[in-house]
């Protein structure tokens, strides 16, 4: 699902100018939103993926869809 993410973020780069920098946020393969950095993983629900300007892809871990995440896990 990783690969979905980097693509998906690559596009929503691409369709979102000045979003250069932080992470975009990626649900089941479709980008949504952006932050300006990995952070608040509590706003975000367990699956969701990170993607930031180099590649780096981080998945909100842990918790529940009404709590939210617990963590951010780097994926490899």
């Amino acid at each position: 699902m990783s690969t979905q993410a980097l693509i998906s973020a690559v596009h929503y780069r691409r369709d979102y100018p000045g979003h250069d920098e932080g992470v975009v946020l990626v649900w089941q393969g479709e980008a949504y939103g952006w932050k300006n950095e990995l952070r608040d993983p509590q706003s975000e629900r367990p699956g969701v993926y990170a993607v930031d300007a180099d590649g780096n892809v981080w998945e909100a871990v842990g918790g529940n869809d009404y709590d939210g995440a617990e963590r951010w896990e780097a994926m490899q």
